[in-house]
C-alpha cells in the first residue's frame, strides 16, 4: 500500500462520519490493522478493499486503483466510471429522471451558446 492510498483512505472514513474504530469493525478488520492500512505499513487483501468500497460506496475500480492495484486512469475515465458506478445503483424512475435533467442542461446550454 502506498501512502496516498492511506491519505485517501482517513480522508474518506473522515467524511463518512465514522471513526476509524467503527470503520474497522463494518470492513472486519481491528482499529490497529485499519491503522496500518492508513500509515503504509501494512498491505490489504482484495476482499478488504471490496469491503471498504462497499462501505463508502466508492465504485470498487476506484478503491483498487487509489490502493495501487489496478492502473491509474485520466480524471475524466475515473469520473466516467464512478458515474456508471452510482447510475447503476438507481431505480428506473430515477435513471429517467436524471438522464432527462442532463438531457435539458445539455439543450440549455446550447441556447446559450
Amino acid at each position: 500500500m502506498n501512502n496516498e492510498f492511506g491519505e485517501w483512505l482517513k480522508d474518506r472514513i473522515k467524511s463518512s462520519g465514522k471513526t476509524q474504530k467503527e470503520f474497522a469493525q463494518i470492513i472486519g478488520l481491528e482499529q490497529p490493522q485499519l491503522s496500518r492500512i492508513i500509515t503504509g505499513q501494512r498491505g490489504t487483501s482484495d476482499e478488504v478493499l471490496n469491503s471498504i468500497a462497499s462501505v463508502l460506496g466508492d465504485p470498487p475500480e476506484m478503491v483498487f486503483r487509489k490502493a495501487g492495484k489496478l492502473p491509474h486512469r485520466s480524471l475524466p475515465t475515473e469520473q466516467k466510471e464512478e458515474l456508471a458506478y452510482l447510475f447503476d445503483q438507481l431505480s428506473d424512475k430515477e435513471k429517467e429522471f436524471y438522464l432527462n435533467f442532463l438531457r435539458a442542461t445539455l439543450e440549455t446550454n446550447k441556447k446559450k451558446d
